[in-house]
């Protein structure tokens, strides 16, 4: 399949290797692809295979972003299909999504159906119906619901935020908080109260038993590309963002994962996350994100296009990829994961056998590439800065 040049698409918040996936997996197939981001220098705006666009941070100026982006549309000359890489770029869109209508097609599920989901207690509730394995959770209203609450938890647990975990993530520098008991418990709560943060029981395991579904359904919620795979490696280990992934063609995953989306009615592409708990073998849900993930590259290098298949579907020309595919083959971010490795094998926090497997041929980058060399030069570039400083 290529060129396709019915549509530009264009990526939102362009900062990552996510954002770099979709840019690659497009521009692959000729489709014309525009990065945007509030900085100039951020990594999809280095690749050669997109325009650059600067727009403001939908975190710190949502309407701003929205206005700009309205501009562009307006500008572009033909309809644009954009691709948020984080939850911040839907949640500003969504209140406006009729206004930027007339300018980009938005394949994903109507705000007023989506926002619920946005809350992971809403996530959970969902899974329940179904009968989808949800770790134990509760969700404290208060010192009191707190209080009553602890006598019935397994420790250690995590505090998740339910609401606003871009700026749980800046306030804390994590996507979660720990607590090893009670007492530890109280304080990460008290800390973390204002983001109304579920308590969850930890499944044991290490990075390597957490499992992804990443697809893309339909507005009538058909699945037509579907991708499984695990996360071998995280950082920070234990709750973190990929590092090392692998690509596993799982059909009972897919099944039970493509489920719970049934029940939540979701169109557009999204990552279920599972761990996968070594004392029953199920998968236990961790997280629905409702757009594109970090390493959705690797789905498309294991013959799955997630991306095209989204704009494919936005211009009216819909493909499925049949179900099934490539397994064994490696995702690694090797600026981060091979110094970290290196350094938790020395100290005994990772196997010498793991750290090799994870870099098994055949691996791929999901930032350095030869044919494509300025996100990986810029993301060098920053590493000696900071080491410099």
């Amino acid at each position: 399949m290529t060129g396709h040049g019915d549509a530009v698409a264009v990526v939102l918040q362009a900062s990552g290797p996510n954002a770099l996936g979709i840019i690659r997996s497009l521009a692959a197939e000729g489709v014309p692809v525009m990065a945007t981001d509030r900085d100039p220098g951020a990594m999809g705006l280095r690749s050669r295979h997109a325009r650059k666009v600067v727009l403001p941070d939908p975190v710190d100026d949502p309407s701003g972003f929205v206005d700009e982006l309205e501009v562009l549309g307006r500008t572009l000359g033909m309809r644009g299909v954009l691709f948020p890489t984080h939850d911040e770029a839907v949640e500003a869109i969504g209140p406006h999504e009729q206004r930027l209508a007339e300018w980009f097609d938005m394949p994903w599920s109507p705000w007023s159906h989506l926002q619920p989901y946005l809350d992971k207690s809403a996530q959970h509730a969902a899974a329940r119906r179904i009968g989808f394995p949800v770790p134990v959770t509760v969700e404290p209203a208060d010192e009191a619901d707190l209080a009553a609450a602890i006598p019935e938890m397994r420790f250690p647990v995590i505090l998740k935020p339910r609401v606003d975990p871009a700026g749980f993530k800046r306030e804390f520098g994590r996507q979660v908080l720990e607590a090893a008991d009670a007492e530890e418990l109280r304080a990460q709560w008290h800390r973390s109260a204002a983001h109304l943060p579920q308590v969850c029981e930890v499944i044991p395991g290490g990075d390597d038993r957490l499992w992804t579904l990443g697809s893309y359904r339909d507005a009538e919620g058909r699945p037509l590309a579907s991708f499984t795979g695990r996360k071998l490696r995280q950082w920070p280990p234990g709750f973190g963002t990929a590092r090392a992934a692998e690509a596993w063609w799982d059909p009972g995953l897919a099944r039970r994962c493509h489920a719970l989306l049934d029940e939540i009615g979701f169109h557009g592409i999204s990552q279920v996350e599972v761990k996968r708990d070594p004392r029953d073998g199920r998968d236990y849900l961790i997280e629905v994100n409702p757009r594109s993930w970090l390493w959705i590259s690797l789905a498309t290098e294991a013959g799955v296009n997630i991306p095209l298949a989204a704009y494919l579907d936005a211009i009216g020309r819909p493909c499925t990829w049949p179900e099934g595919h490539r397994s064994d083959i490696r995702w690694v971010l090797s600026a981060k994961h091979l110094p970290a490795s290196a350094g938790e094998v020395r100290r005994g926090r990772w196997g010498r056998g793991a750290a090799t497997r994870s870099l098994r041929p055949p691996v791929v980058d999901g930032v350095l590439s030869v044919s494509d060399p300025g996100p990986g030069l810029g993301q060098v570039g920053r590493i000696i800065r900071r080491k410099a400083s």
